[in-house]
C-alpha cells in the first residue's frame, strides 16, 4: 500500500509540475496524461489480482495529487493580496472522503471557509480564482472529470447535515486535501457536537429505514442469482451501514475500534495458511451481535 502511494506521489512530482508562468487552464493535456498514466498503472495492478480496496485507494491518492497540484498552480499566479486569504480548506467527502474512489465515481469536494471568504455577494479574490475559468473547478471539468462541489462555511455544513441524513453521512467521512488543518479540525468538532451528539437514535432509525427501502428495491435476499452488489441485501451499502451506525453509537470508525470495544472478534488464522489481513480493515473478523443496533 505504502509503495503504491509513493509511486503515485513521485509520478505527480514528475508529471504535474507546471512551467513558470503557466496556469492550470493552459496545461490540460498535462493533467490528462497524468490521469491516463495512473489509471493504466491501477488497471494493471487490478489485473494482477490486487485488492479492489487498494485500487480504490489508489484512485483517491491519484486525485489528491491532481487537486493539490492544480491549486498550487492557481496560487502561483495570484497576487499577494489574493494570497492573503481567510482560513480555507479543500475537503473531500463521501466515498472520496473515505479514500475509496472507484474509477468512474464523482469527485465530491467542498470549499470550506470560516465565513469571511464569502460575505454576501462579495467573494474573496482567492476563492474567485478557484472557481473561475482556468481555476481548479473549471480545470477539473475541462479534463472530463465528474465533479460535485459546494462552497460552504462550517455553519452552512451544520444546516445541511441536520437537514438530510445522506449529507450528514457524507460530511462525517470528510478529510482535508489542502488548506488549513485548524479549520478542518474545527469543522469536525462542530459536526460532532451539533450533528452527531444527541442524534444517535434518530440517525440509526433513518439508516435502518434506508436499508429496508434499498433491499425492497434491489433484492431482499443474499442468494439472488444476479444480486445488486452495491444496494442489495448483504451488498456494499449494508457493509458501510454497519460502520456508519457504529460511529454514531460507539464512535468506532475502523475494524480495530470495533474489536477493541468487543463488537466483533478477531478470527484466528487457519493453521494451514499464513495470517491474513482483515475482511474489513485489519484482521479477519467475525461479527458478533453488537448490542442490538445492527438490524
Amino acid at each position: 500500500m505504502q509503495r503504491l502511494r509513493e509511486k503515485i506521489e513521485l509520478s505527480a512530482q514528475k508529471r504535474l509540475t507546471l512551467p513558470k508562468g503557466k496556469q492550470p487552464g493552459q496545461e490540460l493535456d498535462r493533467y490528462r496524461r497524468y490521469l491516463k498514466a495512473e489509471r493504466t498503472r491501477l488497471r494493471m495492478l487490478h489485473r494482477k489480482t490486487k485488492s479492489g480496496k487498494l485500487i480504490c485507494q489508489g484512485h483517491a491518492w491519484m486525485m489528491d495529487e491532481l487537486l493539490r497540484s492544480i491549486i498550487q498552480g492557481v496560487e502561483s499566479n495570484l497576487s499577494e493580496e489574493a494570497l492573503d486569504r481567510p482560513p480555507f480548506a479543500l475537503i473531500a467527502y463521501g466515498g472520496y472522503g473515505r479514500g475509496e474512489l472507484n474509477p468512474l465515481s464523482d469527485i465530491d469536494i467542498l470549499f470550506l471557509h470560516d465565513g469571511k471568504m464569502v460575505n454576501g455577494r462579495k467573494i474573496h479574490d482567492y476563492m474567485q480564482a478557484m472557481v473561475d475559468p482556468g481555476g481548479l473547478l473549471y480545470t477539473l471539468y475541462d479534463i472530463d472529470l465528474k465533479v460535485g462541489h459546494a462552497v460552504r462555511s462550517i455553519a452552512d455544513c451544520v444546516i445541511q447535515a441536520n437537514d438530510d441524513m445522506q449529507n450528514k453521512t457524507a460530511l462525517i467521512e470528510a478529510r482535508v486535501i489542502y488548506g488549513d488543518e485548524d479549520l478542518f479540525e474545527q469543522f469536525q468538532k462542530t459536526l460532532d457536537t451539533k450533528c452527531v451528539k444527541g442524534f444517535e437514535d434518530a440517525y440509526i432509525k433513518e439508516r435502518i429505514t434506508d436499508q429496508n427501502d434499498r433491499r425492497s428495491k434491489n433484492g431482499d435476499s443474499p442468494c439472488m442469482q444476479e444480486p445488486n452488489v452495491k444496494n442489495g441485501c448483504g451488498g456494499l451499502r449494508d457493509y458501510q451501514n454497519l460502520f456508519w451506525m457504529a460511529y454514531f453509537k460507539y464512535r468506532a470508525r475502523t475494524t480495530d475500534d470495533l474489536i477493541e470495544q468487543g463488537l466483533i472478534k478477531k478470527r484466528k488464522p487457519r493453521r494451514s495458511t499464513a495470517p491474513t489481513t482483515s475482511c474489513f480493515a485489519s484482521g479477519q473478523s467475525s461479527i458478533t451481535t453488537p448490542k442490538g443496533i445492527w438490524m
